[in-house]
């Protein structure tokens, strides 16, 4: 059951960013696709979120931290090994 104030991407965004993607230009997306696109992306934001701030965490020895780009960089490679 879907929570309705969990944050998510909207399907329309989500096809606009892979339509780019896309060299038929005819070529469409299914709403089920779509949607399903949108929830990998979702938990793709999460995960990256949960270690980025782990990272950041332990760069600087304290639970009070702002994440930073270079904290991203850290952990991008295994992420997207991961994913």
């Amino acid at each position: 059951m879907e929570d309705s104030n969990e944050t998510t991407f909207s399907p329309n965004t989500i096809q606009a960013v892979i339509k780019h993607g896309w060299k038929d230009t005819r070529t469409k997306a299914n709403a089920q696709a779509l949607q399903l696109s949108a929830e990998f992306f979702r938990l793709f934001t999460i995960e990256a979120i949960h270690r980025a701030s782990e990272e950041a965490e332990r760069s600087t020895g304290s639970s009070e931290h702002d994440i930073q780009v270079e904290h991203l960089e850290k952990i991008l490679t295994q992420l997207m090994l991961d994913f």
